[in-house]
């Protein structure tokens, strides 16, 4: 009878261990709230004005995804004036309900590039959360970026960083 309860206190023992390994490799949830969001709108023309980007995009359906494709310009008149060359770049987009959970994500990196307003970054994404719901649906876009004042340079002023994203809660 001793045996019996040791196994199974050893047995519990391992299932809490277990238990606790899965929830802390679970993904903690990310909300969008905070940055600017377009509603959802099929193979609708849209554009969506972030700090330092424009994203002018449009959502296609991809079987039971969500496709998104379109342009990315940079701001550069909000840019610090060394800040010529972007030496890494990239974007994110999200999928959202209404109260800003994102639901699905995709996340591209883009190869370093001079910074130019005129100039756009071709951009595709898809998107599949793990259901649809009947709620209303979202797109927002974050990105990274690091600028310098030339190719290879470090520069004396040192890296201008950007960033719009998604946080955990």
């Amino acid at each position: 009878m001793k045996k019996g309860k040791i196994a199974v206190a050893a047995l519990c023992a391992l299932l809490l261990a277990a238990s606790a390994l899965l929830w802390g490799c679970a993904r903690p949830p990310m909300s969008a709230a905070h940055l600017k969001r377009d509603p959802w709108s099929l193979e609708e023309p849209r554009s969506l004005i972030t700090k330092f980007m424009r994203f002018d995009y449009q959502v296609l359906p991809v079987g039971d995804s969500a496709g998104i494709k379109g342009w990315a310009y940079l701001d550069t008149a909000k840019l610090p004036e060394g800040a010529k060359w972007i030496e890494s770049l990239t974007f994110t987009a999200y999928l959202c309900d209404p109260e800003g959970r994102v639901m699905a994500q995709d996340t591209r990196s883009f190869l370093p590039r001079e910074a130019r307003a005129d100039e756009g970054i071709g951009f595709e994404f898809t998107l599949r959360p793990e259901q649809w719901g009947q709620r209303p649906l979202f797109i927002a876009f974050g990105y990274r970026l690091v600028l310098f004042e030339a190719r290879g340079e470090q520069g004396a002023k040192g890296p201008f960083f950007a960033s719009e994203d998604a946080t955990t809660r």
